[in-house]
């Protein structure tokens, strides 16, 4: 004869977890999650910015907070945790790496801070600026994204072949992967891939923290670019950045795989940008990335 039983357990929980590299967009996906989900967000920080947090302190913040739905965080990096009944869909947004530095220049030159990193940028051109980190801070511009992704954001050696392929599977494992340049693009294939678990969930934005123009086509960019630091600088900030180049054009190759599968991709991202349009006029803003 069969026995019906019930075990006892916990429905699982869904937590959109945002992984922001700085300069990469972050505050917009920020804004858009307190929108989503009031009262249930919630930054995550160390107590200093040098501080790294990692998936055992993600894990017993959710233990201890288990209201929260979606969470951001500066010191969070990978591996993302397992955690018990618990599904974590990740966000991480990628950036053309000799754009990110360009558009750090511009934040800290509209910044006032005692941090000597912003004190150098108000002394400096963007030439000497850049000059100046190539002489002493490689952390600060060689492959960042791809350390972050792989190596938990330390900087201990130049990436390698083995560090892009950690990466890469980080972006191709990534529930909401999103590359800075296909940000709309980015988005509608998130709301629909989002949407069983957070049914009805809308990514329209308005954009946060502006430092910087993503419109521009490749050529725009590196003439744009040479202009700004020289030719000897953008080589040698290029050089450093192989895999950061590498591990962006996979990003957008992901990106528009996971297009591809979305429905009506065309409609939606139109019906996407009227609602964006409508959200510009409200706010009086103009196109431009953060």
């Amino acid at each position: 004869m069969r026995s019906e039983v019930t075990i006892a357990a916990c429905p699982i929980r869904f937590v959109i977890v945002h992984y922001h590299i700085f300069k990469n967009a972050g505050s917009t996906i920020e804004s858009i999650l307190e929108r989503e989900f009031p009262g249930r967000f919630a930054s995550l920080h160390g107590p200093a910015r040098e501080v790294v947090l990692n998936g055992n302190h993600l894990a017993e913040f959710l233990e201890e907070n288990p209201a929260v739905s979606a969470l951001t965080s500066h010191h969070l990096c990978y591996p993302k945790p397992a955690i018990r009944q618990t599904v974590l869909f990740d966000c991480c947004f990628l950036r053309h790496p000799l754009d990110r530095v360009q558009s750090l220049y511009s934040y800290l030159r509209k910044i006032e801070s005692g941090d000597p990193l912003c004190q150098l940028a108000h002394r400096k051109s963007p030439a000497d600026f850049v000059k100046c980190l190539l002489d002493r801070s490689p952390h600060l511009i060689s492959d960042v994204q791809v350390h972050r992704l792989a190596n938990g954001g330390a900087f201990t050696r130049p990436a390698s072949e083995m560090d892009l392929e950690r990466a890469t599977r980080v972006v191709l494992e990534m529930a909401i992967p999103g590359v800075t340049d296909m940000f709309d693009e980015s988005l509608v294939a998130a709301e629909y891939f989002l949407n069983p678990a957070f049914p009805g969930i809308r990514l329209g934005y308005v954009r946060q923290n502006v430092s910087g123009r993503l419109d521009l086509d490749p050529v725009e960019r590196e003439n744009e670019l040479r202009r700004l630091w020289g030719a000897t600088p953008y080589e040698q900030l290029a050089r450093l950045n192989e895999f950061d180049l590498e591990l962006y054009r996979k990003a957008q190759k992901e990106v528009g795989r996971r297009l591809a599968m979305v429905p009506k991709f065309d409609q939606r991202l139109a019906e996407f940008r009227s609602r964006l349009r409508a959200e510009r006029a409200a706010h009086g803003q103009q196109r431009a990335y953060a």
